[in-house]
């Protein structure tokens, strides 16, 4: 119970912070004036700022992957930090996670984006119609079709997954100290560097969870299959990528080597390893005081 209320918890403050830097943003004179509504967005159309404009683009990139990287960090020893039904899916299929906890997870999760897009509407209800909740949408304007929304997605939320399995691998992390600690950054910047990308194609989803929040509260339904389908498809491809090009890291790594005192290091991360293990069961490893 914990850990699912850390999951939902994580992903409620996660939405809160990233929608909320969407909708905050639309007040600014140069979206409003794009919105076509001049300085005010008191009669702005639903949804006519976020997707097509880049004026705020580097803001809410930076808001979403700086907000994953702390939530990420007060989560990780509760739940293992996942915030994202595509990295409890992946999980689940690498075998880290039982089915009963993937479900609740990705089901906690998905409530968790839904409370808290409750809370910006209620907060800002202003931008949070200009905006449509920063729901995900497919950028008609600019020609973006649902191919190739599809493909970014399933493409996109592929590497995301697989830099989540690199920064939690417990292997990995017992060959390197700094590690652990730069396990959530890494996460968080690789969600920066896909919100750069796919913002303009369509809002930027990697996350199930992010999507189906806004589009319950804002009643944003269009295409929405998109945003599921393309993340979960990631989800999966992304543990069977990992398992067959980059779990052997270790096992090519570093020859066998003893201490100053004779003691084999191969054994003292074996029992590294051992201990991290008992941490959570679904494992983002944390360094510990």
């Amino acid at each position: 119970m914990r850990a699912l209320g850390a999951e939902f918890l994580g992903t409620l403050i996660f939405i809160l912070f990233t929608t909320g830097t969407i909708t905050s943003g639309c007040h600014s004179s140069d979206v409003a004036q794009q919105s076509g509504n001049g300085a005010s967005l008191t009669n702005a159309a639903a949804g006519s700022c976020f997707i097509g404009s880049t004026t705020a683009l580097l803001n809410i990139a930076l808001a979403f992957g700086f907000t994953l990287f702390v939530v990420i960090y007060f989560t990780a020893s509760v739940s293992g930090g996942h915030i994202n039904p595509a990295v409890s899916i992946g999980f689940f299929l690498a075998q880290k996670i039982s089915f009963l906890r993937a479900l609740c997870y990705v089901i906690f999760q998905c409530a968790g984006a839904a409370v808290g897009s409750v809370i910006v509407k209620g907060l800002d209800p202003t931008g949070y119609k200009a905006a449509k909740g920063g729901a995900n949408a497919l950028n008609a304007t600019a020609g973006i079709t649902w191919s190739s929304a599809f493909g970014f997605e399933m493409a996109f939320t592929t590497g995301f997954v697989l830099t989540v399995f690199a920064a939690t691998d417990s292997r990995r992390l017992s060959l390197a100290a700094p590690l652990p600690i730069l396990a959530p950054l890494a996460i968080g910047m690789m969600l920066f560097v896909c919100h750069l990308v796919l913002i303009p194609i369509d809002g930027c989803s990697v996350n199930p969870a992010r999507s189906f929040g806004p589009a319950v509260v804002s009643r944003s339904f269009h295409d929405y299959w998109i945003f599921w389908a393309g993340p979960v498809i990631g989800g999966v491809l992304a543990p069977i990528i990992y398992e067959l090009g980059f779990r052997a890291w270790e096992e090519q790594g570093p020859s066998r080597s003893t201490d100053k005192d004779g003691e084999d290091m191969e054994q003292l991360k074996t029992n590294n390893h051992a201990r991290k293990a008992d941490d959570v069961e679904a494992g983002m490893p944390m360094a510990k005081p």
